[in-house]
């Protein structure tokens, strides 16, 4: 008797739109978009209907957490429940949260960087093949053109030119692991990329294979040109 009047409470709990929340209302608030006012004094109400009851105002600038649209209303989260305000553009406005769109967009750029380190080293000790893009032999720009579609599946130009002058250009001190690294033996046209694992050690396809190689020493820091990166 006990379990079944539980039940029912539990029940009736999850259906009364003012305490609960949904699985698709948490992911949607965490989302980071809120609802602003632009004036003094907007009502929040008990539910979406002018004749509900008003249980407070917020005043201009003030925001709560944006749970979705019902009818001309906005539900918003009002100190864990459900609580309504207008739609109308006169009073409110929706905008996302820069710094949770920020956040998620470095995780994700975080995440490919980890994926394209992990990738590139499989291929360790694979020869140096002129016009090859296989395991079984990768010029520079194949190496790394392998690696970016393997690693998060990701097209980029086939030669290193190409691959430099598409890229989003980096300066020396902004290089992150998984961006690209350019040189060129002459002085002029790109003609070498590896792809940078620190801010001073990259992983590429050279004469012997592919290997590690310092771009801020020895043989490859003279030649360096630039970085670029596709994340």
């Amino acid at each position: 008797m006990l379990k079944r009047f539980a039940s029912i409470i539990v029940a009736a709990t999850i259906a009364f739109s003012g305490l609960a929340f949904t699985t698709g209302e948490q992911a949607e608030a965490a989302t980071g978009t809120f609802a602003y006012s632009k004036v003094n004094g907007l009502n929040i109400r008990t539910s979406a209907s002018l004749s509900s009851s008003v249980v407070t105002k917020m005043n201009k600038g003030q925001r709560y957490t944006y749970l979705g649209k019902v009818g001309s209303f906005y539900k918003i989260n009002y100190k864990g429940t459900h609580r309504y305000i207008s739609a109308s553009s006169t009073y409110t406005y929706l905008k996302a949260n820069t710094a949770t769109a920020t956040q998620v967009a470095t995780t994700s750029s975080s995440s490919a960087r980890t994926k394209l380190v992990a990738e590139s080293k499989k291929y360790l000790g694979t020869p140096y093949r002129y016009g090859g893009t296989t395991t079984a032999g990768f010029d520079c720009s194949g190496y790394t053109g392998h690696v970016y579609k393997k690693a998060i599946n990701k097209s980029i130009p086939r030669d290193s030119r190409s691959q430099y002058s598409s890229s989003k250009k980096l300066s020396k001190s902004a290089i992150q692991a998984g961006d690209l690294v350019f040189f060129s033996h002459n002085g002029g046209t790109i003609q070498h990329v590896g792809m940078a694992i620190s801010k001073t050690q990259m992983i590429n396809s050279e004469t012997g294979g592919v290997k590690y190689a310092s771009f801020t020493s020895g043989y490859w820091a003279p030649r360096y040109v630039g970085a670029g990166t596709y994340l």
